[in-house]
């Protein structure tokens, strides 16, 4: 009888990336319905998480900025590309208890902004609200260190926000 050759498995590694990747976000690994191979879950996927990993900003600014972007997105201020509404009636038309909610929403974003103050407002709308970086805000375009200075008026902006919530 012959020899009978040896079957070798094929091992099914997942490609996550470079290493170098795992150090600019915070990622969990989960499963996917391939045996063995896992999936990269970036968990630090707005700027305030990133800049709370890194660092950047305390516990108390991350707080303001969580509470702040909620108010923000129940008043529907905050774009979005594809949009569940509730409490809607028949023929589409919105309840009057949803938008009571919707204005109380934004008298709230109102009133912080208007604490916070010009121009830090605009880089709480812009950083918060609309999740982009600090260093893309209008106000250091001109600026040869835009990161950084948008860094700067982000945290004093947070630091309003702090003070408007009383944390």
């Amino acid at each position: 009888m012959g020899k009978r050759k040896k079957v070798k498995k094929k091992v099914i590694k997942a490609d996550h990336g470079p290493p170098e990747k795992l150090k600019h976000n915070e990622y969990e690994e989960g499963e996917t319905i391939a045996a063995g191979v896992t999936i990269l879950v970036n968990t630090t996927i707005d700027p305030i998480a990133t800049y709370l990993k890194r660092g950047q900003i305390n516990d108390r600014q991350f707080l303001a900025a969580e509470h702040f972007a909620g108010k923000y997105r129940k008043a529907q201020l905050a774009a979005a590309y594809a949009r569940m509404r509730f409490g809607e009636g028949v023929g589409g038309e919105i309840e009057e208890e949803a938008m009571e909610k919707i204005h109380a929403a934004k008298v709230h974003v109102r009133a912080a902004l208007k604490h916070v103050g010009y121009p830090l407002a605009s880089v709480v709308e812009h950083v918060v609200g609309d999740c982009r970086t600090a260093g893309t805000w209008r106000g250091v375009r001109g600026s040869n260190r835009p990161q950084q200075d948008g860094m700067v008026a982000l945290r004093l902006a947070l630091d309003g926000l702090c003070v408007y919530y009383k944390m």
